[in-house]
């Protein structure tokens, strides 16, 4: 059960690779494409399509596979031995004879491995269309003995080759391609079981041998994206810039354990610098608001000696404003004594003169 899952995995993660296979299903079967090699005749290019269709279905019904750039191909070619024509009451039919010459042989080397030829008669009212009837009434039992021996024979040619072909994929394998190594190996058929078990755990050690060169290579370029990480953090840090290493150091991938220490060492750094800063942030905010709280305490004082100092300019004032009205009263009342004594002295001395002059006066009456 264990080793049909790894047939399936291994056909299906080499499926886009394979270069010569086109599904899962054509792998470890006998590949026989169809070929049309030069020197044949116009009918058969002229009939290319149609003989393609054919050739393929005939190959898949056989047990194997067809497709291009196949290692062994079958080549046609139409040869027509006579074209009659028979009335028919309003229309003419053309009758084509020939036969249909097909070869199975090695793409590479050339070696035959079957080769037959399988007469066809076909009729129509055109002449084409008559060869084109004639190629598809070929039915594949009649070509079935072309393709058993062919298959036969490509069954031995693997045998004969194993060795080739077990030296051939160790060669790609040691060269790094390990596609190409299972590839070859992977070619063989399954009508061979024991070769076939063969390949597959040969094919099973170098799938291994590619996931640990894959593992190797990913290790690579996973370090190489990481020292270009840690190096763009570290800047980040000697600019005391921590958020933005942080966001770089983000994009690290763990695995390597030397660089898992460094970007540890990175984000402890990182984590530092954003608390040393918050701590640097809140002893200004306290220094900021203790320097406001004295500027206002300031203030308060400065405004208040500034009121009370108005208030004592006031009181003052008020003071000095009554010590005036005060005076003035004062400077009135000994005005107006001073005004009564003069007065008074001023009769005193018209009083005396008057005494002591009745004849200059006499105009005035005056009795005391």
């Amino acid at each position: 059960m264990k080793k049909r899952f790894f047939i399936l995995f291994l056909t299906l993660s080499f499926f886009s690779f394979v270069m010569y296979s086109q599904t899962i299903e054509d792998m470890n079967k006998i590949v026989i494409g169809v070929k049309f090699q030069e020197g044949v005749t116009r009918e058969t290019l002229l009939l290319k399509n149609v003989l393609e269709d054919k050739l393929v279905s005939f190959a898949t019904q056989s047990g194997c596979s067809s497709f291009d750039n196949s290692v062994f191909f079958v080549s046609p070619n139409i040869v027509i031995h006579s074209v009659e024509m028979a009335e028919t009451g309003m229309k003419n039919v053309f009758v084509v004879r020939g036969a249909l010459y097909l070869t199975i042989q090695d793409n590479n080397s050339g070696t035959v491995f079957s080769s037959r030829s399988f007469p066809f008669k076909g009729s129509a009212t055109q002449q084409e269309k008559a060869l084109n009837n004639a190629v598809l009434n070929i039915s594949f039992n009649q070509v079935e003995s072309l393709f058993t021996e062919a298959k036969e024979k490509i069954l031995f040619y693997y045998l004969n080759r194993k060795d080739v072909i077990f030296a051939r994929a160790k060669a790609y394998a040691t060269e790094g391609d390990y596609d190409g190594a299972i590839a070859c190996l992977m070619m063989i058929p399954e009508d061979l079981p024991n070769l076939y078990e063969q390949a597959l755990e040969e094919a099973q050690y170098i799938y291994e041998l590619r996931n640990e060169a894959d593992r190797q290579q990913l290790a690579m370029q996973q370090k190489s994206h990481n020292d270009s990480i840690l190096t763009f953090a570290n800047s980040m840090l000697a600019m005391h810039q921590p958020e933005e290493a942080l966001g770089v150091l983000s994009n690290y991938y763990p695995g390597n354990p030397e660089q898992d220490g460094i970007y540890k060492n990175f984000v402890s750094r990182a984590e530092n610098q954003i608390m040393a800063a918050e701590r640097e942030t809140k002893r200004i905010e306290e220094r900021n608001y203790q320097d406001e709280r004295r500027r206002e305490d300031r203030a308060f004082r400065e405004q208040s000696r500034q009121y009370a100092h108005l208030r004592e300019m006031d009181r003052q004032s008020m003071a000095l404003r009554r010590q005036t009205v005060l005076a003035t009263e004062r400077l009135t009342h000994h005005n107006l004594k001073v005004n009564e004594q003069k007065v008074k002295a001023l009769k005193q001395i018209a009083c005396e003169y008057i005494r002591n002059n009745p004849n200059r006066v006499d105009y005035i009456r005056v009795r005391f």
